[in-house]
């Protein structure tokens, strides 16, 4: 088996740990494009909009996702801008949260895809720089970017409770 071809093929979810390249980009193999669905492999270029995931790392969403999410929220405080007061409001997280947000382009290639990191999330230690290893995250239409090492501090949590873990998943999606 080659190196770096260790997958199970099939799985409706994958994983790629690869380096951050010196131009901040992280580079995988076309086959992501099978697992998450709006990653067209015809495009050139598709504009993406990258959030602090919910479990942590750096989710990445198309950006019409990210301007249907704010649209909404935009014009229900067109008419009144939020006061000071209201800073503890808990809609206001959701603006906190909608702010940030940073372009990440992702480049279809010739046999990859290429998502660049952009600089404020890496600043801010939300995803690696260049010459770090990244984990790559692929779910439907989940795609998410962490640092390798937290993505393991992260599921080791679930790991330690595997059996019930996974029971409980199922009836989850049983209600879904």
């Amino acid at each position: 088996m080659p190196r770096g071809d260790q997958k199970i093929v099939g799985d409706p979810f994958r994983t790629w740990v690869v380096t951050v390249d010196v131009k901040n980009r992280v580079r995988l193999p076309l086959d992501v494009t099978t697992v998450v669905p709006w990653l067209n492999p015809k495009a050139v270029q598709i504009e993406c909009v990258g959030m602090p995931g919910p479990s942590g790392g750096m989710q990445i969403t198309p950006l019409t996702d990210h301007q249907q999410d704010v649209l909404p929220f935009a014009e229900a405080i067109a008419e009144a801008p939020p006061n000071a007061s209201e800073s503890p409001q808990r809609w206001v997280d959701v603006a906190r949260l909608l702010a940030t947000a940073w372009l990440v382009p992702i480049n279809i290639e010739v046999g990859r895809i290429s998502i660049t990191l952009p600089e404020p999330p890496r600043t801010a230690q939300q995803v690696p720089q260049s010459g770090e290893a990244v984990l790559v995250f692929a779910f439907g239409n989940i795609l998410e970017i962490w640092d390798a090492l937290k993505w393991h501090d992260h599921i080791r949590a679930t790991a330690k409770r595997k059996e019930a873990a996974i029971s409980e998943a199922l009836e989850d999606l049983g209600q879904r």
